[in-house]
């Protein structure tokens, strides 16, 4: 839902982080039918199938059409995504078709693929054991994803605050934003949360927008998102409303519309006229997001505030890496119109230019490095006469190791029985799920249960109940 939010309205939109997610309209909006788009949906969401050029099509013609923003909004904006090779629900294959889909509009991503995690969102402070079925599927990997997510969009931020006291958690009534014909109908619950800092109510605040996961909505989570997510105490220090909308389940499994409580990336329902334009703007759920939007920026002014002088660039860092990536940020300056990178495989080395264009805004992800290999930056800033300034002293990181090879699958066990990874056995007395191959016990078969099988494919098709190291 974030890809399809911040592609539809991208020029009101600063950057976007996804985790575990899916490309634009990747389930096609042009199919005839919810149903059609759901079993699709299957497809994108394992990543059989590369959907990237499909979407960027999709995109270019919804946007031909007026039905969301101009793409070209979308250069020199900011994308962060991370995949967990945990992850079996969204497979990497999937995240991997995102990240091609974004590179095709700005370049500019920062992908986060060798974290352990499973599918879940990931803290650094709360929730379950990062290897965990979680019941809120919030887990606690000693990662802070909303804080690497929030900096690679801003660039440089204060540090959070080491509590969420400085503001506050307000419920509001979605159904004021959606059609009165439609309420109950379109996935929305009744109430939203929104948190504010006690800056922002009076200072004019930037607003980040959580998209919560399937199965995480308040009415089953209660505030576990909202709450411990880890967006709230980086909106203390940065003067970030964050703006947590809710959904509700349409029907009950198996046959429900929508029985997990899922954002609306597929139509919904076939009974419910109008919603083929799911990834436009007219979508029922994007278009009452932006009304909330709409609402939290009444009365708001622009400008204000002291003016930056141009110079060198400040607090010049290493945010993160990976086996192939190394994040970089530094601190705003509204007086520099771009930034320039330099690159060096030693301190004392030659530092070679990396970007073409002076760059936007304060962050980098460098991509296509080697892995185990250390490299060096400085950074420049370029003011409207094309000046540009001293270069910072220089930081470095030593990009990680390649991940293991992992083939994961995760579901409920009702699901692993139907599509043939687990079987049902007997187990003290009990119908059990038991994997493929190994026979591992997995435990009940129905929709409550879930677990995390590992494939291996040495001999013959066979499934373990665990996780890749």
């Amino acid at each position: 839902m974030a890809v399809q939010m911040h592609v539809a309205h991208s020029s009101i939109m600063r950057g976007v982080g996804v985790i575990a997610g899916v490309t634009y309209d990747c389930a096609n909006s042009d199919l005839p039918s919810a149903s059609a788009s759901k079993i699709q949906g299957a497809s994108c969401m394992d990543g059989s199938i590369d959907y990237a050029n499909d979407s960027i099509g999709r995109t270019d013609s919804a946007a031909a059409h007026g039905y969301i923003d101009n793409p070209g909004k979308l250069a020199g904006q900011k994308v962060w995504l991370f995949s967990g090779y945990n992850d079996g629900l969204v497979r990497r294959k999937a995240m991997n078709t995102v990240a091609k889909y974004y590179e095709h509009y700005l370049g500019n991503v920062f992908y986060k693929n060798n974290s352990h995690a499973p599918h879940a969102l990931i803290t650094n402070h709360s929730g379950g054991p990062c290897l965990d079925v979680n019941h809120d599927f919030l887990n606690n990997c000693n990662y802070d994803a909303a804080g690497f997510l929030l900096k690679h969009i801003y660039g440089r931020l204060n540090p959070p605050s080491s509590n969420s006291s400085g503001g506050s958690i307000l419920a509001f009534d979605q159904t004021e934003f959606v059609d009165p014909a439609l309420v109950g109908r379109v996935g929305l619950a009744d109430t939203g949360y929104v948190y504010v800092p006690n800056a922002c109510k009076t200072t004019t605040c930037r607003v980040h927008i959580v998209f919560h996961g399937c199965l995480q909505y308040a009415g089953r989570v209660n505030n576990a998102v909202y709450e411990n997510a880890g967006y709230n105490k980086w909106a203390d220090t940065n003067n970030f409303i964050v703006l947590y909308p809710q959904t509700e389940p349409i029907g009950t499994l198996p046959l429900g519309d929508n029985p997990q409580g899922c954002w609306d990336w597929w139509g919904l329902s076939d009974t419910l006229s109008g919603n083929r334009e799911f990834a436009r703007k007219t979508g029922y759920q994007i278009s009452a997001i932006r009304r909330m939007l709409d609402r939290l920026a009444q009365g708001s002014v622009s400008g204000g505030g002291s003016s930056d002088t141009f110079g060198k660039p400040q607090h010049f860092s290493v945010a993160d890496n990976t086996s192939s990536a190394i994040a970089l940020t530094w601190q705003p300056n509204s007086a520099a119109t771009g930034f320039n990178i330099y690159r060096s495989t030693s301190s004392a080395g030659t530092y070679t230019k990396i970007n073409s264009n002076p760059l936007l805004n304060a962050s980098f992800g460098d991509q296509g490095l080697s892995p185990n290999t250390t490299y060096y930056y400085k950074i420049s800033a370029i003011d409207g006469s094309n000046h540009e300034s001293a270069k910072t002293g220089p930081v470095h990181k030593k990009t990680a190791s390649k991940p293991p090879a992992c083939d994961p699958y995760f579901s409920d066990n009702e699901l692993h029985v139907t599509l043939g990874r687990a079987f049902a056995g007997f187990d003290k007395g009990q119908v059990v799920a038991q994997a493929v191959g190994s026979l591992e016990v997995m435990g009940p078969i129905d929709w409550d249960h879930f677990s995390e099988l590992i494939k291996d494919d040495v001999l013959w098709p066979s499934y373990h109940v665990r996780y890749c190291p």
